[in-house]
């Protein structure tokens, strides 16, 4: 507990501590004031948008839609072509890139891993297994 004021000095320092207190609390204010103007700006709000858009746990479900989209996109463009004056082509080019977006944004993950698989297997070659003149590392030695 504080305990009373009993002199005209105690006084006057207790104000004087209450004035440096309030004017520090100004500053922060200020300060504080200035730092949420700033992030109001338009140009810092679209900013802090796009980057908490493309972070973490968004980027994978973008990445997906993505993926999705482009694939119904290239799978329309490859199946039916271009679409001309007739209305069924529009239709079954338009029905078909919805399914394979969604098929592709449900299975993205299987979809990426077989892709890396098969990507592994065109450009990295295995290793022949045994004939070398080095012991195999993974094999314990007897």
């Amino acid at each position: 507990m504080k305990r009373p004021i009993t002199t005209e000095t105690e006084l006057n320092e207790a104000i004087a501590r209450l004035e440096k207190k309030a004017d520090f609390q100004k500053q922060e204010l200020k300060d504080h004031f200035a730092a949420t103007m700033e992030n109001m700006k338009p140009l810092n709000l679209i900013k802090h948008g796009l980057q908490s858009a493309f972070s973490g746990e968004n980027k994978q479900d973008l990445l997906k839609a993505a993926i999705g989209v482009g694939s119904g996109i290239l799978g329309r463009r490859l199946l039916v072509g271009k679409a001309g004056s007739s209305v069924l082509r529009k239709i079954i080019g338009a029905a078909l890139e919805f399914g394979v977006v969604g098929v592709i944004a449900k299975n993205a993950e299987r979809i990426k891993e077989k892709g890396s698989e098969l990507i592994d297997k065109i450009f990295h070659k295995k290793k022949p297994s045994g004939s070398g003149l080095l012991p195999d590392p993974e094999q314990p030695v007897s």
